[in-house]
């Protein structure tokens, strides 16, 4: 008993980070793009014409009737694992095709050719690091292009993510974006977790690139 109740605390503490990880990684990007169409609509709200209007409500009532049925499979706690890989790049194709639609901006998407399947800590890592990554493209690099490469090899999984924007000095991809949820810092931690590396390189007015490497075998080999 003075066992169990020492490790509930824990587990507890664990299920609360796994839900809130659940909550960003689903509902928060959607959100997100909400935020930009409104706020494009109120800076160009007087240009546009009534067709218009109603296409960019119809585009948000889209993202929030999507954060919904998200918010509605966390709840029932419908992992990515449960639906295979196919329906794992689904879930970021969706994702970017609302980014793309609420923002403006044009996000190409070019996915594996090798049908493999990932486990669910890959699948939730690219994810996030997908999200991320489109999100300061759009928020912080005021890009108008975002590519999107994911390669799978029988060893190693490769992302690469490129924008046309700003960009920045490389100190401050050194520091990590401190303004965003899931900065440039944590992107870095994600890929660390799963032994892999995430390198950065980016200047001021020559838009940022990102390439992403995790290993899909252990030291003897063996798929993780």
């Amino acid at each position: 008993m003075a066992m169990q109740s020492k490790v509930e605390p824990y587990l507890l503490f664990e299920e609360r980070n796994r839900i809130a990880e659940e909550l960003h990684d689903r509902i928060c990007p959607h959100l997100f793009g909400i935020s930009c169409a409104v706020h494009s609509a109120e800076q160009d709200g007087g240009g546009m014409t009534d067709a218009e209007h109603l296409e960019l409500l119809k585009d948000i009532r889209e993202a929030a009737a999507a954060a919904t049925r998200e918010l509605r499979k966390t709840i029932y706690d419908l992992s990515l694992s449960e639906h295979g890989g196919n329906s794992w790049l689904s879930s970021v194709e969706s994702l970017l095709a609302s980014q793309a639609k609420l923002s403006g901006v044009r996000i190409r998407f070019r996915p594996p050719a090798l049908d493999r399947r990932l486990t669910v800590h890959h699948q939730k890592a690219l994810y996030r690091i997908i999200a991320e990554a489109i999100g300061n493209a759009i928020r912080h690099g005021e890009s108008s292009v975002v590519d999107v490469k994911l390669t799978l090899r029988r060893s190693s999984a490769t992302l690469r993510i490129s924008d046309n924007g700003k960009g920045f000095e490389g100190c401050a991809a050194r520091q990590g974006s401190g303004d965003s949820g899931f900065g440039l810092r944590n992107m870095k931690a994600l890929a660390a977790s799963l032994g892999g590396n995430l390198q950065i390189d980016s200047g001021e007015g020559s838009g940022t690139r990102i390439v992403v490497r995790l290993p899909l075998v252990d030291g003897r080999g063996e798929p993780v």
